[in-house]
């Protein structure tokens, strides 16, 4: 580090819980000297720097303020390393140094983060530095789940909200519907599905999977509604607190579930992973980096006719996104989770193109998608567990993930080269990290 006023920042060191890390950024704040309100600005350029797009580089205050509670639970993660960048930079570091020592808080971070997970019933998924709050309710990727053992019900009843989120709600539908008079982006109250019940059986002595999933009514604004997690209500909690924290998934009340999402990761036919940059004009997720296709099981589009089938909705995802046909690939279901910090359900699909190569999918993209807006561009990553699992650890990568596309690549990983061969890399990449080792 160059001479500087501030002298050394503080070592992050080992704490044993978010608790602890909390006071350890704290004083990392106190040494930089920066004050609350002026730190927005210094993360809304940490924002820009790592490429978020123009029209998402946007930073409250009071979001800023939230990192340095008392007692977190959890973090959001891209803004948090966002902060401790722009609270080291005050010291005038080289790059180089600067990125020794946010991989000390990073390691700092997942420490703490293990240690209080010790008591967690449900961990989340991680390769290295590289943690998400996703939990694996079903597959490992070793196998895939056959169609004829996904089933899907229906109750058609619309999710019972509380006062509070009735009111967003309604706020929300007030300013879209103006949005949408003044002629700009806005967000309809599409007809959605809310998760009611999740059940898994097994069935004959290879213990075959057979999942149903059991949906009540609700819509996007709810969901939209539903995602403000962390602003204060008015007695001081926040719906994070009222309904998530600490509790199964399962047991989350139904209009806290009202997205159920798709999963797609696409290889082409010479062996390239296709990644998704989410656009700053979707709702949630702005500027993440994605699986192949991201899709919403929507009523008016897949239960038309019944029970939603989530093979033809990812089918309808990877039309309106990729402009691909079912007769371009085999799909395989290879999982189900939940994003647990914001209570996201979804399904994990591997497209394996049968013909098309990495060229011909450029030039297929290049003839018109019908969802083009959603995503901002895409990029090609070869299909082997150590460039993959590489590229999902890069720094300018993993605190910008959306939480599921990592766990989805790794399970395409086992699935298209085996268990072993892909943990063998995880685990050789990991001690590098460990050990401080730069690829």
């Amino acid at each position: 580090m160059t001479t500087s006023p501030f002298g050394e920042p503080p070592a992050p060191g080992t704490p044993g819980s978010l608790p602890e890390f909390a006071v350890r950024l704290q004083a990392l704040r106190e040494w930089s000297s920066v004050r609350l309100r002026a730190l927005p600005a210094l993360v809304e350029r940490e924002m820009a720097a790592r490429g978020v797009p123009a029209e998402a580089v946007r930073c409250a205050y009071g979001t800023a303020r939230e990192i340095f509670r008392d007692e977190p639970k959890r973090y959001n993660e891209a803004l948090l390393f966002d902060v401790i960048r722009a609270l080291l930079r005050k010291a005038h570091p080289s790059a180089e140094a600067l990125e020794r020592q946010v991989v000390r808080w990073r390691e700092s971070y997942h420490h703490a983060r293990r240690r209080s997970r010790e008591k967690a019933v449900f961990p989340g998924f991680s390769i290295g530095p590289l943690s998400t709050s996703v939990q694996l309710l079903e597959g490992n990727g070793e196998r895939e789940i056959a169609e004829s053992d996904v089933h899907v019900l229906v109750t058609p009843r619309a999710v019972s909200l509380p006062a509070i989120v009735a009111y967003r709600r309604e706020k929300l539908r007030k300013e879209q519907e103006d949005r949408h008079k003044k002629g700009l982006e806005y967000h309809e109250a599409l007809l959605r599905y809310a998760v009611h019940d999740f059940v898994v059986n097994r069935r004959g002595p290879e213990e075959l999977p057979e999942v149903t999933i059991h949906f009540t009514y609700s819509d996007y604004l709810t969901f939209l509604a539903t995602q403000q997690l962390d602003e204060p209500l008015p007695g001081g909690d926040t719906l994070r607190s009222l309904y998530l924290d600490g509790r199964d998934p399962q047991d989350i009340p139904d209009f806290m579930r009202s997205s159920f999402g798709l999963n797609v990761a696409v290889v082409t036919a010479d062996g390239w992973l296709v990644v998704a940059r989410r656009s700053g004009r979707v709702g949630v997720g702005k500027g993440e980096w994605n699986s192949s296709a991201n899709e919403g099981l929507q009523r008016e589009l897949d239960g038309r006719h019944g029970p939603p089938n989530l093979f033809r909705a990812a089918e309808r995802g990877l039309k309106e996104e990729l402009r691909l046909r079912p007769d371009h690939y085999d799909l395989k279901l290879l999982a189900f989770a939940v994003v647990t910090s914001n209570s996201q359900w979804c399904c994990l699909f591997l497209a394996n193109l049968r013909t098309m190569s990495r060229q011909q999918f450029e030039n297929n993209l290049g003839r018109g998608v019908q969802d083009a807006w959603e995503h901002r561009g895409f990029e090609y990553v070869e299909f082997e567990p150590q460039p993959t699992i590489e590229y999902l650890l890069r720094p300018d990568r993993r605190d910008s993930w959306a939480p599921a596309a990592p766990v989805l690549f790794y399970l395409s990983l086992v699935h298209f080269h085996g268990e072993e061969a892909t943990d063998r890399v995880v685990e050789k990449l990991e001690a590098q990290q460990e050990t401080g080792e730069d690829r």
